[in-house]
């Protein structure tokens, strides 16, 4: 891919776990969190020490157990992750559950995406169609309704929102073009993610920075900034899907494994079950393998009339060279590259020179470079003036 070949493998590998779990992110470069010690550091080192000196044979012995045990466990994870990997890839393959009952995209949302694409949209043309899609009517109307955002009148009075089209007229045309796919994607992602909680936050800061990135260079590429903002983020669908596919597979082929256990009396088995969890090693696979792939199947069943995802999506998935990629799947592709750099850094997960050699890499011009630099690419404004 050709994402792959811009992203080194040290840090795409890096940036994975950011993603997922940002505390594996941070081990990688030797980072605690605060308050940690390291284990040689700690008081049950020094112990452990002591004991080593009096009762080596029945540490060694412990030690021991410990290991067969642990090997159990994993052995019992890649069983549960077997299935659960099957599982996923079959109802990843039914492109249309995955769309509309996984992801909630109807028909009214790839119309009103394509609306959102011309130059003709109005409030009133988007009001007919997002009316269609009630989710979207109840999360404009909490956006606009935030304290940050509310109006006062002369005598200083909060203005209520109350009707879509005031919540759509308070934004603004220019605006619902980046508030509604912005939206429309976030609804996407997981609501629950344990023992993870920080995935669905992460994946929607990587998401947003891709596509304000996108939108800003797409200019200097000739790309219509609309098209480049929302394939920068509805790109990411496929790994929304994985991701939600994934935590609820685990839920359930858990409980499935515990209740054959309780069942049939394994207790060993029982007992190295209740110690797995979701494991970020075995969903990291699943999305860098599945997630571009389930995106252009969900794109050529969407059937977009207006923007061109599906020819850009066909890109990544092939080796082309980052020059010989056609101008709206090199946007695509720098916006993904930037938004790493950008998190990487944001969370301090670079080391020594190595800022330096990815920045080096990126293929976005000097000058919009440092603009981006300059900007909080990970919020979402809704209100222009603001």
């Amino acid at each position: 891919m050709v994402e792959r070949l811009l992203t080194p493998p040290a840090f795409a590998k890096r940036f994975n776990y950011l993603l997922l779990a940002p505390e594996l992110a941070k081990a990688m470069v030797g980072r605690r969190a605060p308050g940690e010690v390291s284990y040689a550091e700690s008081e049950q080192s020094f112990t452990r020490r002591q004991l080593l000196r009096v009762e080596k044979d029945a540490i060694k012995s412990k030690l021991e157990t410990a290991k067969i045990q642990a090997n159990y466990v994993q052995q019992i994870n890649q069983q549960l992750h077997s299935v659960i990997d099957k599982k996923l890839l079959q109802t990843l393959a039914d492109t249309q559950d995955v769309c509309e009952n996984l992801l909630n995209w109807s028909e009214h949302t790839t119309n009103l995406i394509d609306l959102l694409a011309t130059p003709s949209a109005t409030i009133s043309k988007v009001e007919a169609i997002a009316v269609n899609i009630p989710w979207l009517v109840d999360e404009l109307l909490k956006q606009v309704n935030q304290p940050q955002y509310r109006r006062r009148d002369a005598r200083g009075d909060v203005i209520a929102v109350d009707t879509l089209k005031t919540a759509l007229s308070f934004i603004g045309i220019d605006n619902v073009k980046r508030v509604i796919p912005a939206l429309i994607y976030k609804q996407t992602l997981p609501l629950i993610s344990d023992p993870f909680p920080q995935i669905k936050h992460k994946v929607w800061e990587y998401s947003l920075i891709c596509a304000r990135t996108a939108e800003a260079i797409a200019k200097s590429h000739k790309v219509k900034p609309f098209e480049a903002y929302t394939l920068a983020l509805f790109s990411q669908l496929g790994r929304s899907a994985i991701i939600k596919l994934y935590f609820r597979l685990f839920e359930q082929v858990h409980l499935d494994f515990l209740r054959h256990a309780q069942k049939a009396k394994l207790r060993n088995l029982h007992s190295a079950l209740v110690q797995l969890v979701p494991d970020p090693k075995r969903l990291l696979p699943l999305i860098d393998e599945h997630s571009d792939k389930a995106a252009l199947h969900l794109f050529e069943y969407m059937v977009f009339k207006r923007v061109g995802y599906t020819s850009a999506m066909q890109q990544v998935l092939q080796d082309i060279l980052p020059d010989d990629a056609d101008p709206l799947t090199q946007v695509l592709q720098q916006s993904r590259y930037y938004a790493k750099y950008r998190m990487l850094k944001d969370n301090n997960l670079f080391l020594d020179d190595e800022h330096d050699k990815f920045i080096a890499g990126c293929a976005i011009e000097s000058d919009l470079l440092q603009k981006l630099h300059s900007q909080t690419l990970h919020q979402l404004p809704i209100l222009t003036d603001l």
